[in-house]
């Protein structure tokens, strides 16, 4: 007796035949995507008839769960409006959980986007995490100082013996 296997992707929609198997009562399915539905159903086959199909199953393959979320920085240190971009390194690279979403202890001195783009915004410390579910990232410090200025008109005025005033722009 020959036993086909049929498949479908999804809740609903069109089962389609992807195997048989002779005089055996089990198969193995594989190439699956995970977490992912999938409904099958079993038919008999005698040589010179189908059956009906069997009851449809419908199956929810597990999850690959998140091991471990790395970030990595260009920079650590920036002047306000400086940028600088977090890498997220996520173990296993097919992980099932969701996408990591970073953010920063501190908005009002840093910002960071979900491209992994930093910007300085006001001088002070801030760190910067990824989070997918409930795992979480190492920490990345960031220092923001003051944007440089550049010193120009530079004056001496009420110059004594001992002393003088400086002053610029």
């Amino acid at each position: 007796m020959k036993f086909y296997i049929y498949q479908g992707v999804g809740t609903d929609g069109e089962l389609k035949k992807v195997a048989e198997v002779e005089n055996k009562k089990e198969y193995t399915v594989t190439g699956l995507t995970a977490n992912a539905t999938y409904r099958f159903a079993v038919s008999s086959y005698n040589g010179l008839r189908e059956s009906a199909k069997s009851n449809v199953i419908t199956v929810k393959t597990s999850a690959i769960p998140i091991q471990s979320i790395t970030l990595a920085i260009d920079k650590t240190a920036l002047e306000v409006g400086g940028t600088a971009k977090v890498t997220v390194t996520i173990t296993p690279a097919n992980e099932t959980d969701g996408a990591a979403v970073l953010t920063s202890s501190n908005t009002q001195v840093a910002t960071v986007d979900g491209a992994g783009n930093v910007k300085a915004i006001a001088p002070g410390t801030a760190t910067i995490t990824a989070k997918i579910g409930e795992k979480v990232s190492n920490v990345i410090s960031l220092t923001v100082y003051e944007a440089l200025v550049n010193v120009t008109n530079l004056a001496a005025t009420n110059v004594t013996p001992n002393s003088l005033d400086l002053s610029w722009d």
